[in-house]
């Protein structure tokens, strides 16, 4: 036994284990791998926007400065190179933005004359490669990194000439400082490290920090005045976000499983419920078959013989009111024996053999019988028959007995008259068959119960009718359906399979 309990709960475990830990892992690993590949992108992107943001901020600069000093340089020419004026302005421009640092202005042969630092010593600057492109080329020329002559800074120089008639009068020069670019860059900083690099791969700013662990994703963008490249890596915490996705995802995948588990244990809870109910409908019916049999036979021996004695007294005895009695003993033994015979099909409805018959006759035959009864219980009645012959495969006189149950069925619950309908019809499947009233109805909680054996609401029914009625139409293969209002009226829907070949 405790074998057996722990087999069990092993089976369980397996099972809950392969339908809901299982499937939770798949689920989350795949999307997992979809989701990083998805961060990743997103942190690439956030790399090049970061790269491009801080590039454009450098180049838009640059492009500025270069602007301004040749908006300087027109001036210049236009103040006929008063130098106390020159000098002024340049230091009036310098005092007004602190990335500079200075700005100076040099002969042609590359002495510097005028600066907006002070005091400062005269240099010359002939040999820098920038002060050659910008007297030869005849514009604006920008220098690499280097440390300044006069104010001793890292800064990159700008030279704009100043040109008459194809020759140079003058060089205007500006330097940028390189520690005031590096601030704007901190202050435009989120969690990002940017470097940037000049032509030959020399580090020119390197700021930002990045956390030890995790992955960088890295993204370049280039300068258009400068041949700079700037860098900006992000901190890419893989196994941290792969971490969290992945329990994220576990723990939705898990509690979607385990609700598909309860509904499917629910499920099968319900099937196991109907098949044991449906089981126990079976044994149930046929106990109950069993006993009707036994008890039918038992009661129609001796009233067997109270009939024949009936007949022989009616004989004897020829007053009206003696003859009167003995009709009322002969109406109530027919009637007795038509219970019997319902108990006897109870208990051997398979005793027959299903033949083929077209449903518009077997109703044609008993049509007279509806008739007679409506005018009795002063019902009128209408019968329609199907268009086509649906030939159904039956016991002729148990599907008259059916169509004869429920009409007179519908008539008891018409005591006031009304309107009974009984029609054939046919789809391609199945003929349909049905039967409706304007009776008084069935209570909605009385609709489950209709075709349980002995359930009556007749004071003189035996309850056996209807179950009597849906065992035929089980026999042969059909189903049996009723839909009913209360004060508005009853359908009953047969549906057989149609035999194709009769």
């Amino acid at each position: 036994m405790k074998t057996r309990n722990t087999k069990h709960k092993l089976t369980t475990f397996l099972i809950y284990f392969i339908f809901t830990i299982v499937p939770s892992l798949l689920i989350s690993f795949t999307i997992t791998i979809h989701k990083m590949e998805q961060y990743e992108k997103d942190y690439r992107s956030e790399a090049h926007r970061s790269a491009s943001l801080h590039a454009n901020n450098i180049d838009s600069f640059i492009g500025e400065t270069a602007g301004r000093l040749e908006m300087l340089a027109t001036l210049i020419k236009v103040q006929q190179f008063d130098l106390i004026n020159i000098e002024e302005i340049l230091k009036e421009t310098h005092k007004s933005d602190d990335r500079f640092s200075g700005f100076y202005w040099a002969n042609p042969k590359g002495d510097i004359l005028i600066s907006s630092n002070s005091p400062y010593t005269p240099i010359n600057i002939s040999d820098r490669t920038y002060f050659k492109n910008a007297i030869e080329l005849g514009k604006t020329s920008i220098s690499g990194v280097h440390t300044g002559r006069i104010s001793g800074n890292n800064v990159i120089t700008l030279a704009t000439p100043v040109i008459e008639n194809t020759k140079p009068l003058g060089m205007l020069l500006a330097s940028l400082r390189i520690d005031r670019l590096e601030n704007n860059i901190n202050s435009l900083l989120n969690d990002e490290e940017i470097v940037i690099k000049d032509s030959i791969g020399k580090t020119i700013i390197q700021t930002g920090e990045l956390p030890a662990h995790g992955r960088v994703v890295t993204d370049h963008f280039s300068l258009d005045h400068v041949p700079w490249t700037v860098s900006a890596s992000i901190n890419f915490n893989d196994e941290q976000i792969y971490q969290n996705t992945f329990f994220y995802y576990f723990f939705t995948a898990y509690i979607f499983t385990n609700i598909l588990l309860l509904l499917i244990y629910n499920f099968r809870l319900k099937w196991n419920g109907r098949l044991a109910k449906e089981q126990y409908e079976f044994q149930k019916m046929e106990l109950i078959g069993n006993l009707a049999a036994s008890t039918a036979h038992e009661i129609r021996n001796p009233l067997t013989g109270i009939s024949g004695l009936v007949k022989l007294l009616s004989e004897e005895y020829h007053e009206p009111k003696a003859q009167k009695y003995f009709g009322v003993i002969q109406n109530e033994i027919t009637r007795i024996n038509s219970i019997v015979s319902e108990l006897l099909f109870l208990g051997r409805p398979t005793a027959h053999t299903l033949k083929n018959y077209n449903a518009n006759e077997i109703l044609k035959e008993i049509e007279p019988i509806l008739q007679s009864e409506a005018n009795y219980t002063n019902v009128q009645l209408s019968i329609s028959y199907s268009a086509n012959d649906p030939f159904v495969s039956c016991v002729k006189d148990h599907l008259k007995q059916v169509i004869l149950n429920l009409s007179k069925n519908s008539l008891h619950a018409m005591p006031n008259g009304g309107e009974l309908t009984v029609s054939i019809d046919s789809d391609e499947k199945c003929c349909i068959i049905i039967v409706k009233d304007t009776g008084i109805g069935i209570p909605k909680d009385e609709l489950d119960k209709i075709f349980n054996p002995f359930f009556t609401k007749k004071k003189d029914g035996s309850g056996i009718g209807l179950t009597v009625c849906k065992r035929i139409i089980d026999s042969c293969n059909g189903i049996i359906s009723i839909q009913s209002t209360p004060n508005i009226g009853t359908q009953v829907e047969i549906m057989i399979p149609l035999i194709r070949n009769s």
